[in-house]
């Protein structure tokens, strides 16, 4: 038994033997996968990376590029990043995929970003012709490579650009321009002093409004197009909106003639159309006129009306007045009537705004074409002779022969005596009547005495309707016709307050509110206000100085107007004299 524990059994030998070698093998085995899987992940690993493609991405500055030398466009700039180290090859093909350009030949570059510029040459260092290239970066590894590509396009031509309408040195009148034009569709349209774009259609048409000064402009439109190529157009304009200046030489306005042709003439600026009453007249070379206008009897509007090469218009006008007829002329005074006074109040009446003389002497005129003149006769024969010349030129002459006879004086009682011996059936009552008829006759042939006065000296006109006058008083000594003028510095009627007209003895009152006979306002300055009184012995003067001073607001607007009958009314609605007609 103890042999049998002491000592093992052949079995046990055996599965003891058999426990240990297989250990044994499973740990050779074990070992040996391990190994061979390392190498077949390091094999694998190698095959990989030597298989493997590098990463590439590419990026430009711009598509488009124009080698022209202008600094704009002439090149473009590719950026390109590599995932990991490769050999890169940078190359330009044409589009029909011929080789252009090598950029960049098989150069081993790291990881990371990189650039190559292309200038538009080709490997002959020329200029390529325009048209669409494609640059292309290929980057190689161990095995295999990567390429990418990006599309330019080369354009040297620079974009068409038209405007419609707008010729160097055109001129208008117009402020506000309208500019229409064509250019690429692809192009942008810049103009100078504005620093926004133009807006170009599909078609390439653009319009835009542009603001002229007076004076010359210029106008300067460019296109750019992708490319950088430019053209430039520049337009000089010239603003004229200050109408055309003319000079009338003849006639002058509110002209009298009396010959039915008359000439206008004057001077205007070169190239402007010139019209007289419409009718076109033609300027030499230096833009003097001349054209003759036949009128007619009475009143003529001549318009004369110039049109610049823009459209400005000048008009002016010329009134002109065409009087044939003599102007009348009468004398109150009989042809030979004999005077026993060597002073002769000699009246007459002539056309408003004639021009008298007699004896060679000026008369004043009133604004009813009445007049009188102080004569002198001489013992004798005496000659008057009378001109009255018209605002046309027109003339009428007078004369008349008178005399003046001198009688010797007698005394009373002997005129007396004679006289009762040429009437010897002469009876009793007319005798006793005879002391009667002396003191009437005495009492007519007295001389009649007159004085004027204003109630101040210096005066001021007021606007029609104001109320403002200056009061004249007038004091007779016994009835008389009587005369009240305001003459000018000339001794020319102005304003005639009362004519002629029959008063009877003591004072009366007139007003005057500054104004002439035919509503306007008397310039500033002296006159005179002069009251005739006449009966048959002789004719009395009294007159007084007065100043008239300015009154702005009268001359501005005061204006007084005038009836349908001629008749000139005042602000108040009262009558104050009729109108003159003029001839």
């Amino acid at each position: 038994m103890r042999h049998q524990q002491e000592l093992p059994s052949h079995y046990e030998l055996r599965r003891r033997g058999t426990s240990q070698g297989g250990g044994l093998t499973l740990g050779v085995v074990v070992t040996a996968l391990t190994i061979g899987g390392v190498l077949v992940l390091l094999a694998v690993t190698f095959v990989s990376d030597w298989l493997h493609t590098p990463g590439l991405t590419l990026s430009t500055t711009s598509l488009f590029l124009s080698p022209n030398g202008d600094r704009d466009h002439d090149s473009t700039t590719v950026t390109y990043n590599l995932s990991e180290e490769a050999n890169v090859t940078v190359q330009i093909f044409s589009e029909s995929g011929g080789l252009v350009r090598t950029l960049v030949t098989d150069r081993r570059q790291a990881a990371g970003q990189h650039f190559a510029v292309w200038d538009g040459l080709n490997d002959l260092n020329q200029p390529v012709a325009d048209g669409r290239y494609r640059l292309q970066v290929t980057a190689k590894g161990p095995v295999r490579a990567t390429s990418q590509g990006v599309s330019l396009q080369v354009d040297t031509q620079p974009p068409t650009l038209r405007l419609a309408n707008l010729p160097d040195g055109l001129r208008i009148g117009n402020p506000s321009l309208t500019v229409q034009g064509l250019t690429d569709p692809d192009a942008t349209v810049w103009v100078a002093g504005n620093p926004q774009p133009i807006a170009v259609d599909g078609r390439g048409g653009f319009t835009f409004q542009h603001r002229l000064t007076e004076g010359d402009n210029l106008l300067e439109v460019s296109a750019v197009d992708q490319a950088g190529n430019s053209t430039r157009l520049a337009r000089k304009i010239t603003l004229v909106t200050t109408p055309p200046d003319v000079v009338i030489a003849t006639p002058q306005d509110d002209e009298w003639t009396n010959q039915a042709l008359v000439t206008v003439s004057g001077q205007a600026p070169p190239g402007t159309t010139l019209t007289v009453n419409d009718q076109p007249v033609t300027l030499d070379d230096d833009g003097r006129f001349q054209y003759e206008w036949l009128l007619e009897e009475g009143d003529n509007l001549i318009r004369i009306t110039a049109t610049d090469d823009v459209g400005n218009v000048t008009s002016q006008e010329r009134l002109v007045h065409l009087k044939t007829s003599r102007p009348l002329l009468e004398l109150f005074v009989e042809e030979g009537a004999t005077f026993g006074d060597p002073v002769l109040q000699l009246t007459g009446r002539t056309d408003p705004g004639a021009t008298v003389m007699v004896n060679g002497q000026v008369v004043p005129v009133s604004a009813l074409g009445d007049f009188q003149v102080t004569l002198n006769l001489f013992q004798g024969d005496n000659l008057i002779q009378a001109e009255a010349r018209d605002q046309a030129g027109n003339v009428t002459t007078l004369t008349r022969r008178v005399q003046y006879a001198l009688s010797p004086p007698t005394r009373g009682l002997e005129r007396l005596a004679r006289n009762l011996s040429d009437l010897p059936s002469l009876t009793l009552p007319l005798l006793a009547a005879l002391p009667l008829i002396l003191l009437l006759t005495f009492y007519r042939l007295r001389p009649v005495s007159l004085v004027l006065s204003v109630d101040r000296r210096s005066f001021t006109p007021g606007v029609p309707g104001e109320g403002k006058v200056l009061i004249l008083s007038l004091d007779l000594s016994k009835p008389a016709r009587t005369t009240l003028e305001v003459l000018d510095q000339y001794g020319r009627p102005l304003a005639t307050i009362l004519h002629n007209r029959r008063r009877s003895a003591g004072e009366h009152h007139f007003f005057w509110d500054g104004y002439d006979d035919y509503g306007r306002p008397a310039p500033p300055g002296e006159y005179v206000i002069q009251a005739v009184a006449g009966t048959p012995a002789a004719n009395v003067t009294s007159a007084v100085q007065v100043t008239i001073q300015e009154d702005a607001l009268v001359h501005g607007r005061g204006r007084r107007r005038v009836g349908d009958g001629g008749e000139i009314i005042d602000g108040r609605g009262d009558f104050i004299r009729r109108r003159p007609n003029r001839r």
